[in-house]
């Protein structure tokens, strides 16, 4: 028999199909769930009793004003479930195990350091331990650099983790495990899935996703949205990049190459340039032209109508620099673009932002886009 249509493989898709809906619509009858699926009320009747055995959901009684017994409805259990969030970043790294309906069971952080993998290692065990009789969903890592998500590779990161397949070294665990770009991660956990966008962070590099179509542009090579490796044109003396170019915009905007230009410290850069220093202000509005041009290509070649954008230096430049960025795009696009304008991302936490990347990935299976994707 054909492996693909094996009445244990069925029953596993009817689960699945069975938890999406519950998840998405909350509470939700037997009746219901058999009117969108088309599966007969007895096998309904049998899926949802081994659902409920195995933690994954519980009846709600709903009351009514009418006379009679309550019906009885069914929801997920959030209560019973967790997820395990990870950011590793230049920061260092940090772990967290989140309830699925949200809450904070265990938050650790640990400050970079040269011997990373086995911390995460050790922080991850911690937190399947805090996790205690909660079902533990998954383990969703946000790593910063260019990684091959299919594999759990980290292909380049500047973390000490190069060349780690963080998938294969955490498998010991038992537990579904993601490996993601941390703007990737940002972008798919992003409520905006009916539009196409952008979205950038400017921190110590530039890194970038796009949302195409209901899902995440990804490519074969890894290499699908590093923007800070765009080559800006425009800039009269082009300074070598790490990659073996010259003229990327991270050798001018990110933070790490402001402060070795300016010689001061970003934040010192922010409040000179919010002060309208004479010397350094013109030159902050030079980097906002720097980053438009670019962005203003891949607007008008990927049809965009948004850029989010986030990271420290936008928190530390403002409003200022983001409309200074603005008026430059809309310089360089014709009247045909679809674009709307620039938004700052709200404030986030990646490591909770992983966790709820888990429970979405476990439930919604039919999603396109968001947290699901080809990969």
């Amino acid at each position: 028999m054909n492996k693909g249509t094996s009445p244990e493989v069925m029953k596993l898709n009817n689960k699945k199909t069975i938890l999406e809906i519950i998840y998405s619509e909350k509470n939700v009858y037997r009746a219901q769930i058999a009117e969108r699926t088309r599966l007969s009320n007895q096998t309904i009747t049998n899926l949802v009793k081994e659902l409920k055995e195995e933690g994954f959901i519980k009846e709600i009684i709903m009351e009514t004003k009418g006379k009679g017994r309550n019906p009885i409805a069914l929801s997920i259990a959030l209560d019973e479930l967790c997820a395990i969030g990870v950011e590793i970043s230049v920061r260092g790294v940090t772990v967290g195990c989140f309830g699925a309906n949200g809450e904070i069971i265990r938050r650790d952080e640990q400050p970079p350091t040269d011997v990373i993998l086995p911390n995460i290692k050790e922080m991850l065990e911690t937190a399947v331990e805090a996790a205690g009789k909660k079902t533990v969903l998954g383990i969703a890592i946000s790593v910063e650099g260019v990684i091959n998500e299919s594999k759990g590779l980290v292909v380049k990161s500047g973390l000490g983790l190069d060349g780690v397949n963080l998938k294969e070294e955490l498998q010991y665990l038992g537990i579904k495990t993601y490996i993601r770009n941390d703007v990737n991660l940002l972008a798919e956990t992003s409520d905006r899935q009916e539009e196409n966008y952008m979205m950038i962070r400017f921190d110590r590099g530039i890194g970038a996703a796009l949302f195409v179509n209901g899902a995440i542009l990804r490519s074969d090579h890894n290499m699908a949205g590093e923007f800070g490796h765009a080559i800006v044109y425009s800039n009269p003396s082009p300074r070598p990049c790490k990659c073996g170019k010259a003229g990327c915009l991270t050798t001018e905007a990110s933070m790490s190459a402001i402060e070795d230009h300016f010689k001061m410290s970003v934040p010192e850069v922010a409040a000179a340039y919010h002060a309208e220093d004479p010397e350094i202000y013109p030159r902050v509005e030079r980097l906002s032209r720097y980053i438009a041009e670019p962005l203003a290509n891949l607007i008008t070649i990927m049809d965009l109508e948004k850029v989010l954008v986030t990271g420290s230096l936008m928190e530390l430049m403002g409003e200022t620099f983001l409309q200074s960025i603005h008026r430059a795009v809309e310089e360089r696009l014709s009247v045909w673009n679809s674009y709307q304008g620039i938004e700052v991302l709200e404030a986030y936490d990646i490591a909770d932002r992983s966790a709820k990347f888990v429970v979405e990935k476990y439930f919604l299976h039919g999603r396109n886009g968001g947290a699901i994707s080809k990969k």
